[in-house]
């Protein structure tokens, strides 16, 4: 059977890195909560069962290429299966148009069986569901790049009462399966990470299992071992846009590193790391009852609208210039005013990290270095605003290229302070050569 556009050309223009090699094991999983959210499940009845295939002929791999316990059989293939409303003839009419509106509502863009066969060969879907009499039939196809849709066969199915679908994608593609990661828990803390939203929204995501021969893992579990305390929200508006911000601690065995991640139509797109971002937010943050690290999880209409169709990346320019710098919105627009939120929301634990960062810089000038002393006063609180952590030597190179700026700084100001400026009167030229005199004097400090 055809689809209802041009597969092989459409599978050409779809691009997805290799490093993403999960992102179609994702698109599965999330068509499944959707299948379960139109068939009015709640999340307490619905269920997902995500089964890793590994060939057991197959010679070991090396996760992340070290040799001992994380030593695993390489993965040929990934079954999904759930008890949502199944493959009717409207959701295979669907499935039967790469550009279907049928989902676009909830952020369907007819791509995910595309990802499907960019990382794998094949596709077999197995599902059953009740027809428009409200009577149970069972259908079976098999999908993959050279036919599209074929072996569609649909058989009444009197013994069942209920509606639900297996997808089994097929041989792992050598290319993506090598630079994924294998190991069961690694998978499911992905497929958390990636659906993350689903668990934080009201009401919270159905039960999702991860099964690897005698291993199993509940993500409801993994979720509870991965955050520490309460998750909160708040909203920013950037050029009348509106943007959420979903604030979540996570504990220090699960991330080692702040992180930013944007998302679109309750799906992951793409993660940044905070470091060096926002002063104070570095190390593990620390509350009365341990420690842990921190990820904002944002969400917005604008970046639904925005994210390209593999979902990977975003449509929107680093920066706007010109005349569309007023009303165009980019991403550094975005990063701007997430960091600010970021700030806000976190001040508490930043400001204590802020205190013990001085406090780290102070004790290095006095006992080390006294040559830093004075040009202290000439960097900003939040550039002195450092890891109390930080070596010797990251300190030492860091107040070093502090003491390079100013001093190119003050090459340049010299060269200003020689005229006046159009339009500039006597006393604040003359408080500026002062001003300029003073800089100069404190670089000229001790120096050992």
């Amino acid at each position: 059977m055809s689809m209802d556009t041009n597969l092989a050309g459409r599978l050409r223009n779809t691009s997805l890195p290799y490093s993403h090699g999960l992102a179609p094991l994702f698109e599965a999983v999330v068509n499944s909560i959707h299948a379960m959210d139109e068939a009015g499940l709640s999340t307490s009845e619905g269920r997902i069962v995500v089964e890793i295939v590994r060939d057991s002929q197959s010679s070991l791999e090396l996760q992340d290429k070290r040799p001992g316990p994380d030593a695993v059989p390489n993965i040929i293939s990934f079954k999904v299966s759930d008890n949502g409303i199944g493959f009717n003839e409207l959701n295979m009419k669907s499935f039967m148009t790469l550009d279907s509106e049928h989902k676009a509502d909830i952020g369907g863009r007819g791509v995910g069986r595309l990802l499907w066969l960019k990382a794998f060969d094949s596709v077999n879907v197995s599902s059953t569901f009740a027809n428009e009499e409200g009577e149970y039939e069972s259908r079976t196809f098999l999908f993959d790049r050279s036919s599209g849709v074929s072996n569609d066969h649909v058989k009444p199915a009197p013994e069942t009462e209920s509606s639900s679908t297996t997808v089994q994608l097929n041989n792992f593609k050598s290319r993506y399966r090598e630079a994924t990661h294998k190991t069961t828990r690694t998978i499911a803390k992905n497929i958390l990470e990636h659906c993350l939203w689903y668990y934080v929204r009201p009401g919270g995501a159905p039960t999702i299992s991860v099964l690897d021969k005698e291993d199993q893992i509940e993500l409801d579990a993994l979720y509870e071992e991965m955050v520490y305390g309460k998750i909160e929200t708040s909203n920013i508006s950037i050029k009348e846009e509106q943007f959420e911000l979903t604030h979540v601690q996570l504990r220090t065995n699960v991330s080692k590193n702040h992180l930013v991640a944007y998302g679109a139509n309750d799906r992951l797109v793409k993660e940044e790391s905070l470091r060096g971002k926002i002063p104070g937010l570095f190390g593990h943050l620390h509350d009365g009852d341990g420690d842990f690290t921190y990820a904002c999880y944002v969400s917005s209409s604008f970046l639904d609208d925005r994210v390209r169709s593999e979902r990977t990346e975003f449509d929107i320019a680093e920066n706007s210039l010109g005349l569309l710098e007023e009303t165009e919105i980019s991403l550094s627009d975005i990063r701007t005013g997430v960091y600010a939120e970021i700030t806000d929301h976190m001040k508490e634990y930043l400001e204590e990290n802020k205190r013990l960062g001085k406090a780290r810089v102070e004790e290095f000038v006095s006992t080390r270095a006294p040559r830093y002393r004075p040009i202290l006063k000439h960097i900003s609180d939040d550039d002195l605003t450092v890891d109390p952590e930080m070596s010797d030597k990251e300190l030492d190179t860091t107040l070093h290229r502090h003491l390079s700026d100013i001093e190119s700084k003050m090459l340049e100001d010299g060269h200003d302070i020689m005229h006046p400026k159009k339009e500039e009167n006597f006393p604040d030229y003359k408080k500026r050569v002062s001003d300029y005199l003073k800089r100069a004097g404190d670089r000229r400090g001790p120096r050992i």
